[in-house]
């Protein structure tokens, strides 16, 4: 009877080892994959946003969302109605994986205007795919004077604690 309830318990230590191991394992990996993710800028500087032909709108054209590129600067004229910002394109392992992101935006002296004081930064988490472009922009469509703040404006892509990319534009007085 001891000899089986020994092997039992050799048996158990086997298989907890095991799993142990196992779990050690798949957390170094999802430990490392953050690693692997990069970010490479595709365009930047002054966009509009695109028409596509529309017969069932009265204009015969409907706007749609997607960036049209126009100048690239990173030299911004501070006036309503401008729209500046990058695209990036995310690589990793696998093209078309979903990953959290988060773009953060950073205002130049003072900050902007907002209730409780003045924001220095915005931050915005969101799940973007890897392989495909995507848009880090700032609009001053209909923005009223005091949120259109001259000076070096910061827009980044972060993923956990790894800044992926940034790129800096200079807001010119009006």
């Amino acid at each position: 009877m001891g000899h089986v309830s020994k092997s039992w318990n050799d048996g158990r230590r086997r298989t907890a080892r095991g799993f142990f191991v196992a779990i050690a394992c798949l957390l170094m990996s999802q430990t490392a994959s953050p690693q692997t993710l990069s970010a490479r800028i595709e365009w930047f500087g002054i966009y509009t946003l695109g028409t596509i032909r529309d017969a069932n709108d009265p204009a015969g054209r409907r706007p749609v969302s997607a960036p049209v590129q126009g100048q690239s600067t990173d030299r911004i004229p501070g006036k309503e109605g401008v729209r500046f910002g990058f695209s990036y394109i995310l690589s990793g392992d696998k093209k078309g994986t979903k990953v959290t992101v988060k773009h953060v935006y950073k205002f130049p002296g003072g900050g902007l205007p907002a209730p409780g004081g003045p924001r220095t930064m915005i931050e915005q988490a969101r799940e973007d795919l890897i392989g495909e472009p995507v848009l880090v922009g700032w609009s001053f469509v209909g923005a009223p004077p005091e949120n259109i703040v001259a000076g070096e404006w910061s827009l980044e892509v972060w993923r956990g604690d790894q800044k992926l990319v940034e790129k800096k534009f200079t807001v010119l007085p009006p």
